[in-house]
């Protein structure tokens, strides 16, 4: 996947990194159609989506507040939507017309506000302030989204308080930062961070010197995150040492984490445009149809839950203790990076080795442990290698599949639905075919148990019958009754919090083994793709001469880093 250059990079990334309800309220602005076909020109709506992505509405913000007052007394007893609400197509001419017809009938015109030739002048006790034709149907696809963000309360509540408040040039700036602050305060959870932003602009700079203009996905690999961390491409011209260009990326984990989410964004921006720009959904790429298939893949990929360790930390699944501290720690930079992960297995691996060998520099110059000390734990001889760290995710991932063998029994134990599920997902070849005939007679009671109102609902009471026929192999079959047997063992040999036999009964137990078991299964396939994925990047007959090679350029970087004498 490649792109053109490193200003586009970054808009593809800030657009993949905006939410699909941001995404909504955008385009909701740009489809609305009063009958003279779409009101917002192509480039207004371009405008906007940039301002808004950016947190560039600071200054348009102000504009805003004089051009509702512009638009208040033009629109007379309608007030200010009169004016920027009923043009049908919002252009320069429009607005012109509209305004200098009510300039006619309208005394206010010729003292406080001036037709001039370009806008209207705006003459306040304090100063004058111009609002231009051009400008205003910006600033009416900007008050139209802030009011399918915020709400028509929120925004009418600050525009009709700087309406009510004194006719001064230096009143306005407090309204418009009143709704700046709204909007920031809206869009914290639909757009990047200023960090965000600020690390995909060093990011596409550095790209940009090692790669090339031309730079895409593809290049965002395990090499680019090394060299990005030791700071090459980004000190020339920029008047600033490597370190200070690498911005929150002192720590390797930090310079991984920042190439995972440009990632991300990048990918996410380029399936969005690819959505944006097609025609209907078909099979005729020739045509520029979307496949659908592709389609649900992007609608599926920004829609799922996120962190799985999260969704096993939050209730109901915190509950049980599905993973104890240390395999939390090994798990968290994987969970962390998501999709990612796998495309950035090198990376992995060297953060968990070399990255704790970071750590724990830091934490002795914190202490201000000797210069012997500081510079054998740069020397990073003690760190665990990778075939050590291998070898362990695949023990762990034992420990993984028998917990969620475990959760499955406890699943199965009370006779929740989920358990099919789960024994799929352990056993996708099982033929469940045999279940049928029960499925069959379950359902053909529904009509008794409408006559008699009084027994359980078949869809209550014949579950866990249903359920249970799992562990037997002539229902269920040889294979899923043996997944089941296995994962009653597992269960048995298990006894951390929730999944002892006193704690595991009742529904709220259930409940969270419910939450539990799909993020459960959702982390052991990220750390099997990763394990995989690491194994192929660096095959065994390689990885100690590897090891030892990276070993010196993370020591020579710890040094430059910390100061630390060879």
């Amino acid at each position: 996947m490649r792109t053109v250059g490193a200003a586009s990079a970054e808009q593809m990334a800030i657009h993949g990194g905006r939410s699909a309800a941001l995404e909504q309220a955008l385009r909701t602005v740009a489809e609305i159609d009063l009958g003279a076909g779409p009101k917002y020109p192509a480039p207004v709506v371009r405008d906007l989506t940039r301002t808004i992505s950016a947190r560039a509405y600071g200054r348009p913000l102000l504009e805003l507040m004089h051009l509702v007052r512009i638009a208040e007394v033009a629109g007379a007893r309608h007030g200010w939507p009169a004016v920027l609400f009923a043009v049908p197509v919002a252009r320069a001419a429009a607005f012109r017309g509209v305004i200098q017809e009510a300039a006619h009938s309208c005394r206010a015109f010729g003292s406080d506000f001036e037709l001039v030739e370009d806008g209207v002048e705006i003459v306040y006790p304090d100063g004058r302030f111009r609002v231009t034709y051009g400008r205003m149907g910006f600033l009416a696809a900007l008050v139209e989204f802030a009011i399918t963000a915020l709400g028509w309360r929120a925004v009418d509540g600050v525009l009709r308080g700087w309406l009510d408040d004194r006719f001064a040039l230096r009143a306005a700036g407090p309204h418009a930062n009143a709704l700046s602050r709204l909007l920031y305060d809206h869009l914290r959870d639909h757009l990047p961070t200023v960090q965000t932003l600020r690390s995909y602009r060093r990011l596409t700079r550095f790209l940009t010197a090692t790669r090339g203009a031309g730079f895409g996905l593809d290049d965002m690999d395990d090499t680019a995150v090394l060299a990005f961390w030791c700071g090459e491409g980004l000190e020339e011209g920029s008047g600033r040492g490597p370190a200070e260009e690498t911005g929150d990326a002192r720590t390797f984990r930090g310079a991984l984490e920042q190439m995972a989410r440009l990632r991300s964004a990048f990918q996410a921006g380029a399936e969005r445009r690819a959505v944006d720009r097609s025609v209907p959904i078909g099979g005729d790429r020739g045509a520029g149809e979307i496949d659908p298939e592709f389609l649900l893949d992007v609608l599926e990929a920004h829609d799922r839950p996120g962190d799985p360790l999260r969704l096993l930390a939050s209730p109901p699944a915190a509950a049980i203790k599905f993973l104890n501290g240390r395999e939390t720690e090994a798990l968290d930079l994987i969970a962390a990076l998501g999709p990612q992960a796998s495309a950035l297995p090198l990376s992995i691996l060297r953060a968990e080795t070399f990255g704790a060998g970071q750590a724990r520099l830091t934490q002795a110059i914190r202490r201000r442990a000797g210069e012997a000390e500081r510079a054998a734990m740069a020397a990073l001889l003690d760190c665990e290698d990778y075939d050590q760290r291998l070898l362990y995710w695949l023990r762990l991932d034992g420990q993984l599949r028998r917990l969620s063998l475990a959760t499955m029994a406890v699943l199965l134990e009370a006779g929740r639905a989920e358990t099919v599920e789960e024994l799929l997902a352990h056993a996708p070849d099982a033929d469940l075919s045999g279940l049928r005939d029960l499925a069959a007679a379950r359902s053909g009671s529904v009509d008794g148990a409408a006559r008699f109102p009084g027994r359980r609902r078949p869809a209550e009471a014949g579950v866990d019958r249903l359920v249970a026929a799992l562990a037997d192999p002539a229902l269920a079959g040889v294979r899923a009754a043996g997944v089941v047997a296995e994962a009653r063992a597992a269960l048995r040999a298990i006894s951390r919090r929730g999944f002892r036999p006193e704690e595991r009964r009742g529904p709220a137990v259930a409940d969270g083994f419910v939450a539990g078991a799909p993020a459960l299964r959702a982390v052991r396939g990220l750390l099997l793709r990763v394990r995989a994925a690491a194994e192929s990047a660096v095959p065994p007959d390689g990885r100690g001469v590897r090891f030892e090679a990276d070993r010196l350029v993370f020591a020579g970087r710890l040094r430059q880093l910390y100061g630390v004498p060879a």
